[in-house]
């Protein structure tokens, strides 16, 4: 996976896609790629979500320092 691909991620991740397999069709990447990089996000406490149902819909979501992240890279204005 590509550094762009995972800030793709994050980037979709911080405008409210729903669910793990909205991220997942959008990207075109495999389910277990876009856990990996969520949960990388997770673990430097950028994001912090739960999940529910085989989709795995986001609930209870803060996104912490995503923000500042994401405009420290220049993903978002």
């Amino acid at each position: 996976m590509t550094d762009q691909k995972a800030m793709q991620i994050l980037k979709l991740f911080f405008f409210g896609a729903v669910s793990v397999q909205e991220i997942e069709r959008k990207v075109g990447l495999p389910r277990v790629e876009v856990r990996e990089v969520l949960k990388g996000a997770r673990a430097c406490d950028l994001i912090n979500y739960s999940t529910q149902d085989t989709s795995e819909t986001f609930v209870n979501v803060k996104k912490k320092g995503l923000e500042r992240y994401l405009r420290t890279k220049g993903i978002i204005s």
